[in-house]
């Protein structure tokens, strides 16, 4: 039986059941590990937290704009706030040109059919992990719901996977480090690309060098022209429907400056990437990527 299973089984009989007796994370894991043992590191119980509170017919539900899990009951529904909060479980405003950068890669992906699985944003960037990581699902087809079912009689699909950083536009030096963040937390994955957006420096970078790393390393570069200030708050753009979100997209300039190289995945893959891994497992497992996993799923 996996950890999530376990969890799934255990979780009902730990919880409170009124959100106001929600339990933090470190208690939580106490209470776990008093019937499992010490067979899981915190890293993992808290990662399979995370995974286990965006389901929505889960039994674990997190405090919103807060931290504490407690027992879901069913008119509840996941929640974005993580993408928003640091580590603390304070709110973030939306309005920051990070938050909406990843919104807009979020949406670029999203609505071109991909699954896009997002971590939360950090202090300090991280080069063990993309920003976001996107998915090309197997072959399958869209109910009247909005849901895609994937071909699960088919033979040989696999999903393909694209690490995407995102950064901004300023100078020569700022841009090459973003490019090479982008080969170091892209290693493993089929396709590595970055999103590269204007930033507030008046010194811009020399494309023609991006373009030579690009050709070198077998990284793609997007350019996207979007002027953050007049986008929606990062939380409205996340949860807007479809044709809202190319509406807007349609009007952002952009250019596919170079185009990345496809290449094996990387085995065994990262620790930081094995979340993304599972969640995609579990969505063709069972045949049905619901929209709100389409769209996208939070570390």
């Amino acid at each position: 039986m996996s950890l999530r299973e376990k969890l799934n089984e255990i979780l009902p009989q730990l919880l409170p059941t009124r959100e106001e007796d929600a339990i933090k994370g470190t208690e939580l894991i106490a209470r776990v590990r008093a019937i499992l043992g010490d067979s899981y590191s915190d890293r993992s119980l808290r990662s399979q937290f995370s995974f286990i509170a965006l389901e929505e017919d889960s039994c674990l539900a997190r405090v919103p704009n807060g931290q504490g899990y407690y027992l879901r009951t069913q008119d509840e529904a996941p929640s974005l706030h993580n993408i928003f909060a640091d580590e603390n479980g304070a709110g973030a405003t939306g309005h920051s040109p990070l938050h909406k950068a990843l919104a807009l890669a979020v949406r670029l992906c999203d609505t071109a059919g991909m699954g896009v699985f997002v971590y939360p944003v950090e202090e300090e960037e991280s080069w063990l992990h993309p920003d976001l990581v996107a998915v090309h699902w197997p072959a399958g087809t869209r109910n009247e719901e909005g849901a895609y079912l994937v071909d699960t009689t088919a033979e040989n699909q696999a999903p393909v996977y694209r690490a995407v950083c995102v950064a901004f536009n300023d100078g020569d030096e700022s841009c090459r480090k973003a490019f090479f963040r982008a080969l170091s937390c892209g290693n493993w994955a089929h396709e590595t690309t970055l999103l590269l957006l204007p930033g507030e420096s008046e010194e811009a970078a020399d494309l023609d060098v991006l373009q030579s790393l690009a050709a070198q390393y077998g990284a793609g570069i997007h350019l996207v022209d979007a002027d953050l200030e007049r986008l929606p708050r990062a939380d409205d753009l996340y949860r807007a429907e479809a044709d809202e979100a190319r509406e807007i997209l349609a009007q952002i300039p952009r250019v596919e400056l170079a185009a990345p190289r496809h290449s094996s995945l990387r085995a065994p893959l990262p620790d930081a990437i094995s979340m993304v891994t599972q969640w995609v497992e579990h969505c063709i497992n069972k045949g049905r990527i619901e929209p709100f996993e389409q769209r996208v799923a939070i570390y």
